[in-house]
């Protein structure tokens, strides 16, 4: 069975490789290293280099395949603000371009990687995966990646599903490890406690909540997803362990073994305050957590 996966050399991507090749599946990764690195690809893998817009190329370059694994995307907070425009043309022009190959080649299965940021101020803690998902306010460029987001979920559900066997959509929760980038809060705030001797800068007042997965937790989970029969299902991926933004900084500096004042600073329009998902239904496939936020923060500092 081959398996294309779009952005499969980003942070996530390279993981999600790696579970379809230790299942012995032939993987084709479509990406164009915007963000991610095909040096780390697993050898076993074909690379092609094609940004997800390029409709004729991605159609050209996924026949024979059987199912389309969708990553490909523009992540990191900054760009939210910053690119909104990219975020919503790379997101909605890359769906479509899924949407056709599929469509032409007759794929039959689809597994979309969507995100927590479809849902911004849930109203149960934890949160499963029928919470109604939310853009709070249309003004805020913030919500480009959310919303382009929600639009993926309604074109696979609502339209691609018609020529598939199956779909699934997964919202990965705040996954973090080795070689993920500077554009996430555990990176930046590392690099702040390494740059900085004295103040340590926050969003806000630190009370905001997360849900920090690792790497390896998280390939767990999704080998898990891949063995799955069901179709046609959501699942939310990451942890049950809820912190505040203050206790990770101070996590992240014991770990780097420096000692900071912690200063706060003006929250970015739009920061949600809370979020942990239930992950009920990855865990009825069996999944457990192995690493604690504790083991991952210090494999993460070893490696930087």
């Amino acid at each position: 069975m081959r398996v294309a996966v779009t952005g499969g050399s980003g942070f996530l991507g390279r993981s999600v490789v790696s579970a379809l090749v230790a299942k012995g599946f032939d993987v084709l990764v479509i990406d164009n290293d915007w963000r991610g690195n095909s040096k780390l690809l697993d050898k076993k893998t074909t690379f092609i280099d094609c940004d997800i817009r390029d409709q004729e190329k991605f159609i050209k370059a996924t026949r024979g395949v059987n199912s389309i694994v969708h990553l490909a995307f523009i992540n990191g907070t900054r760009h939210f603000y910053e690119s909104p425009d990219l975020v919503i043309d790379v997101g909605i022009r890359g769906m479509l371009s899924v949407n056709e190959a599929v469509k032409q080649n007759k794929i039959e299965e689809l597994i979309l990687f969507s995100t927590s940021e479809v849902y911004q101020q849930p109203v149960t803690i934890p949160t499963s995966e029928d919470v109604c998902l939310t853009i709070p306010d249309i003004l805020n460029p913030r919500y480009s990646y959310g919303g382009a987001k929600i639009t993926c979920e309604l074109i696979t559900i609502h339209l691609t599903s018609n020529f598939l066997k199956s779909w699934k959509i997964i919202r990965p929760h705040n996954i973090y490890g080795p070689r993920m980038g500077n554009d996430h809060v555990i990176p930046e705030l590392f690099n702040k406690v390494k740059e900085n001797m004295n103040v340590l800068d926050i969003q806000g007042d630190g009370s905001q909540t997360r849900s920090f997965c690792n790497i390896l937790d998280f390939e767990s989970a999704i080998s898990l997803i891949l063995d799955s029969q069901e179709t046609n299902q959501i699942y939310h991926v990451g942890v049950r362990d809820e912190v505040k933004i203050r206790k990770l900084a101070e996590m992240i500096m014991e770990v780097c073994d420096k000692k900071l004042r912690i200063r706060e600073t003006k929250p970015r329009q739009g920061e949600t305050q809370r979020r942990c998902p239930d992950i009920t239904k990855i865990e009825n496939l069996g999944f457990e957590q192995k690493i604690t936020l504790k083991e991952g923060l210090s494999e993460y500092f070893r490696s930087i």
